[in-house]
């Protein structure tokens, strides 16, 4: 099985303390991830990201810049997976994740596997895709005064 992974940590990094690892790995399984070996290769990843990106070891802040890019490549690849383009409306790619994650019959580790089970995977979301119930309907409202108690309106 083969996985799209590309960064490796440079071998002069500082080690990951276990625990911020452990937070990160967690939250991979919580997206629905299953599969070990890419689970702890995309936490080591989003951590060499994120200490890329702030320049200072603070536990903290490194987690949470992890724990970002973990969402931002899990998204990045639920969107190639469905076929959406980056867009400034989350909701078709929310609704995309809450199909997935609500989907017991499939693993998140096939968002990052690029072959048929993908698109099968897509195919399946697309018909669980939740939609909002009812539509809008837009109602005319009748126009009411306005009455002050210190001072009388001038609208009647």
């Amino acid at each position: 099985m083969e996985h799209a992974v590309t960064e490796q940590p440079a071998t002069g990094e500082a080690k990951p303390a276990p625990e911020l690892i452990a937070r990160i790995e967690a939250y991979w399984r919580q997206l629905g991830l299953k599969d070990p070996v890419l689970i702890g290769s995309l936490a080591h990843d989003c951590l060499h990201r994120a200490r890329r990106l702030i320049g200072r070891p603070d536990d903290g802040e490194l987690l949470r810049r992890a724990l970002e890019e973990a969402q931002r490549r899990f998204d990045h690849a639920l969107a190639n997976a469905m076929g959406m383009p980056p867009s400034n409306d989350p909701q078709p790619l929310a609704a995309a994740r809450a199909a997935l994650l609500l989907s017991p019959e499939w693993s998140g580790d096939t968002l990052f596997r690029h072959d048929e089970t993908t698109r099968q995977l897509a195919e399946s979301l697309r018909s669980v895709l939740p939609v909002s119930v009812p539509d809008e309907s837009h109602l005319t409202m009748k126009t009411v005064p306005l009455d002050f108690w210190l001072f009388k309106s001038t609208d009647r």
